[in-house]
């Protein structure tokens, strides 16, 4: 366990060693999904299927159905990620454009999402309802967890997680399912307490996140890991992330920041993978 009040602050490389993608691969993704066209007038024949049906339903509760106005957005997204250093920085510059910027959010969640599905902890339903440890190489992720479990009864568990806070800039909720099914396995036990577990610890996401796991939610409702939405929930999805003015304007988000830090007594960073 931790003995000094520690808070991990994890950048953009936090979720590379379970296979996300960062940088300059998650910008050619973004544009991949936005630069969405069609043939024939029709028939799309580029872009993502789902964002493009989101559109669909975005205009038709305006009492429109031309969809062009988002095209044209996504179009100049996809032109301007090359020159960005990140969409994040892109949709700042373009903040005051509510549809690129309704684009950029809705690239993300999906490119997140496809993400979090094709990782090395993604656990497909189908086949297993728990991660393959083994199989995964070490990650700083699986560094944490051995130093959590030391010296740990499992009659003794309640108290585990009140000496760490993580701060978090990544849209993806990997920390939150990979330390759940890491409890779940380790200390045998069933998945539903090993979430409760989760559940107390100080997770915060500056820039928001592609919704919150369903035992996050009081209602059960939510969007499970690497769960691929449709175009229904996909704006409410979208809706969670912030841009960079968005999360300077939220003074909540910036008290629970300060208020982690200040009580501290180490501050961890991680922003890069060891390997690629």
């Amino acid at each position: 366990m931790f003995s000094k009040k520690t808070v991990f602050i994890v950048g953009a490389g936090g979720s590379r060693e379970v296979g996300l993608p960062m940088g300059e691969e998650l910008k050619g993704i973004i544009a991949e999904k936005v630069r969405i066209q069609f043939k024939n007038g029709y028939e799309q024949s580029a872009g993502d299927f789902t964002i493009s049906d989101a559109l669909r339903k975005i205009v038709a509760a305006t009492g429109k159905n031309d969809i062009n106005p988002y095209l044209h957005a996504g179009w100049s997204i996809a032109d301007g990620m090359p020159q960005a250093p990140s969409i994040d920085n892109y949709l700042n510059t373009h903040s005051d454009d509510e549809k690129v910027v309704l684009m950029g959010k809705l690239g993300i969640a999906m490119s997140i999402l496809h993400a979090e599905k094709g990782s090395k902890i993604f656990c497909n339903p189908q086949v297993s309802d728990r991660i393959l440890f083994g199989s995964i190489p070490e990650s700083w992720h699986a560094t944490f967890c051995k130093i959590l479990m030391e010296n740990v009864k499992r009659s003794n568990i309640e108290n585990m997680f009140d000496d760490v806070a993580f701060i978090t800039f990544n849209y993806d909720r990997c920390i939150e399912h990979y330390l759940a099914q890491a409890l779940a396995n380790y200390l045998r036990m069933p998945h539903n307490e090993a979430q409760a577990l989760v559940n107390r610890v100080n997770i915060i996401h500056p820039y928001g996140q592609v919704g919150r796991l369903p035992w996050q939610t009081n209602a059960g409702q939510g969007v499970p890991y690497g769960a691929l939405p449709h175009s229904a929930n996909l704006v409410e999805i979208a809706a969670q992330i912030r841009t960079f003015t968005e999360r300077v304007d939220d003074d909540t988000m910036l008290e629970r920041m300060r208020g982690v830090i200040a009580e501290a007594e180490m501050v961890v960073y991680w922003a890069f993978p060891t390997a690629t």
